[in-house]
C-alpha cells in the first residue's frame, strides 16, 4: 500500500466513523424522548449520545491534516515543502490532544476551561477554512481547484457548527450521568439540552455525507 492509499483510506474511515456514529446517536435520543422509556433506558440513551458526540468531535479534528496531506499529494493543494506538512500534522496532533483531553477530563474548572477553549479553537479554525475556500474560489489561494475549495468550505462549516453545538451542550458534557439515572428531572433536563442542539448534529451529518461523496466523485 502506497502512502497516498494509506492516507486516503484513513480519510474515508474518518468520514465513515462520523456518519456511523451519528445514526445510532440519533436513535438513542429518540429513545430517551419516548414517554414509555424507563429511567435506565433514558440514562443509557444519554450515555450513547454523549459519547457518540465526543467521538465524532474528535474524528473531525483528523479530517484537516489528512485533507491537506491528500490534497498536496494530488497536486490540488500547494505545499511549499515537506516541513509545511510536518507542521500541519504537528498542529493537528496537538489539536487532537486538546480535543481528547477536553472530553476525557473530569468535571473541574480546569476541564471546563479546556473544553470551552477547544470549542472556540474549533470555530476559529473553521472560519479560517471558510476564508481559505473563499480565496480558492477567487483563484487567490493555495487551493488550486473549485472542487477542493468546496470541500474546504464544507469542512469549515462543519467545524463552526461543531464548535457551536459543543458549546451549546456543555452542560450535558459535564453533568453526572449517574445522577441522571436516579433523577427523572435531571434526565429530562439533559435530554432537552441535547435535543435543542440536534440542528447541529443533523447539519454536520448532511455536510459530512456531501463531502464524502465529493471525495469519491473527483472531477478528473
Amino acid at each position: 500500500m502506497t502512502a497516498y492509499s494509506a492516507f486516503h483510506f484513513l480519510h474515508i474511515l474518518v468520514f465513515a466513523v462520523i456518519a456511523g456514529l451519528e445514526l445510532p446517536a440519533m436513535h438513542a435520543l429518540r429513545l430517551a424522548r419516548s414517554p414509555g422509556s424507563s429511567e435506565a433506558a433514558r440514562a443509557m440513551a444519554l450515555r450513547v449520545k454523549r459519547f457518540a458526540d465526543a467521538a465524532s468531535a474528535i474524528m473531525l479534528v483528523l479530517i484537516l491534516p489528512l485533507g491537506v496531506q491528500i490534497g498536496a499529494q494530488l497536486g490540488v493543494y500547494t505545499v511549499t515543502s515537506n516541513i509545511s506538512l510536518y507542521i500541519t500534522w504537528a498542529a493537528g496532533m496537538a489539536w487532537l490532544a486538546v480535543a481528547v483531553i477536553s472530553e476525557a477530563a473530569g468535571d473541574s474548572r480546569w476541564a471546563r476551561r479546556i473544553y470551552k477553549s477547544e470549542c472556540v479553537l474549533r470555530i476559529i479554525i473553521g472560519l479560517g477554512n471558510i476564508y481559505d475556500a473563499a480565496l480558492g474560489f477567487m483563484g487567490e489561494s493555495i487551493i488550486q481547484t473549485h472542487w477542493l475549495a468546496t470541500k474546504v468550505l464544507l469542512l469549515g462549516l462543519v467545524l463552526v457548527v461543531s464548535g457551536l453545538t459543543r458549546w451549546q451542550t456543555q452542560a450535558a458534557r459535564f453533568a453526572s450521568l449517574d445522577a441522571a439515572s436516579a433523577n427523572a428531572a435531571e434526565s429530562e433536563r439533559l435530554t432537552a439540552i441535547i435535543r435543542r442542539a440536534q440542528w447541529g448534529s443533523h447539519s454536520i451529518l448532511a455536510m459530512v455525507l456531501i463531502a464524502a461523496y465529493m471525495g469519491t466523485a473527483k472531477p478528473w
